[in-house]
């Protein structure tokens, strides 16, 4: 199993506790850490539409210009991870964005 975001969001500290409490191995991908490139972003696209993939509720999308927030791109969500939607996980393959353990199990 495989979680990325940033380390002191709480539903990464959520999924991470959940993964200890079910005897889940897992890695964990920290943005600010371990980095976001547009390969990783693209790939998150390819299997989310951006619709799915960009958190409007965050703090981060509400500082964004209106021409911004209708014209995303991949640059402007590596200088904003923040504004990606957490926690996306990895199990076999198969990708997840949100805290819902019952689809993980």
């Amino acid at each position: 199993m495989k979680i990325f975001g940033i380390k002191n969001c709480d539903k990464i500290k959520k999924t991470i506790l959940w993964c200890a409490k079910n005897g889940r191995m897992c890695e964990f991908h920290d943005y600010r850490i371990d980095g976001i490139d547009s390969n990783l972003v693209e790939f998150f696209l390819s299997q989310f539409s951006m619709e799915e993939l960009v958190n409007k509720r965050s703090t981060t999308w509400r500082t964004l210009s209106d021409e911004e927030k209708s014209n995303l791109t991949v640059d402007l969500i590596i200088a904003n991870p923040t504004l990606l939607k957490r926690p996306i996980v990895c199990i076999d393959g198969q990708y997840y964005i949100g805290y819902f353990p019952e689809e993980w199990a």
